[in-house]
């Protein structure tokens, strides 16, 4: 599509554009207006073809600035520019694609139990049809659910009628810690391992499932000593597996073989237990 701009003949200028669109390679677009105090350039639009166009053209010293927006008239197509939403600090979705300054109902599809969306309800979209949603951090969690939702979405559009639409899946995260630590008793041949995750959400579950301490000869059957099915109060959860481990193996080195999933988090390590115990790794 064609811009025209008109300002000082002869000055120079530059260009900026924003929404689904671009402007030409650098070298293409005019960099002073003519003679005639004109400039022209074009732009061609992008996928997803959602977010209106502007273009800007001012004074290479900021000053005169002028711009000009497209509107795409296509059917409406709501989007959000992201999936994710941190437990501890939350975050605010930009839900784009609708008819500018108009109303859109949002409702999440479920009851949010990691999660406050604090400005759910009618919205009104902004001249470029956007709005943001609000999400902040909740105080406790009292109910485990929500952590994987959707957005029910009530649009308008050109013609006036309203469609609905199902968006997301939007994914309540949280960085989980895990450190591996080792200790033999100095007075006896005991010696455990243990798995602890930290940073968690009091009360959720945990799964540990696949963690096991690997002994060679010369050891007991290992014992669990703790083995934790949800985070405590203070968000920590633990395995700890323990045998009697009196004479260093010659051939074979007990493992600690460690694997958890929890609020979409998984993972796995593998670590070696020394003799003399004492080991401390932060593996996540």
């Amino acid at each position: 599509m064609d811009v025209t701009a008109k300002g000082i003949p002869n000055e120079k200028i530059k260009w900026s554009i924003t929404g689904d669109g671009v402007l030409p390679k650098e070298d293409l677009i005019p960099k002073y207006f003519d003679s005639e105090g004109f400039a022209r350039t074009k732009f061609r639009t992008i996928n997803p073809n959602t977010r209106p166009i502007t273009v800007s053209v001012e004074y290479e010293d900021g000053s005169g600035k002028a711009s000009k927006t497209a509107v795409f008239d296509g059917p409406i197509r709501p989007r959000i520019d992201r999936y994710s939403i941190s437990f501890d600090a939350g975050a605010t979705i930009e839900l784009y694609g609708l008819v500018p300054n108009s109303t859109v109902e949002v409702q999440p599809d479920q009851y949010l139990g990691y999660i406050d969306f604090v400005n759910k309800g009618t919205l009104y979209t902004d001249d470029k049809g956007s709005v943001y949603l609000n999400f902040k951090p909740v105080r406790s969690v009292t109910k485990h659910t929500g952590r994987v939702f959707k957005l029910k979405v009530k649009y308008k559009e050109w013609d006036g009628s309203y469609k609905e639409a199902l968006i997301g899946d939007i994914e309540v995260q949280k960085q989980i810690h895990a450190t591996y630590d080792s200790w033999k008793d100095p007075n006896s041949c005991y010696i455990s391992a243990t798995l602890t995750l930290s940073n968690g959400i009091a009360g959720e579950e945990v799964n540990f499932d696949g963690t096991k301490l690997i002994v060679g000869l010369g050891q007991t059957v290992p014992i669990i000593q703790r083995w934790d099915k949800k985070f405590d109060n203070s968000g920590e959860a633990k395995v700890t597996i323990s045998t009697t481990w009196c004479t260093k193996p010659a051939t074979e080195t007990p493992s600690f073989y460690m694997r958890f999933n929890t609020f979409g988090v998984s993972s796995s390590d593998t670590e070696v237990v020394s003799f003399e115990g004492g080991d401390h790794k932060k593996i996540r």
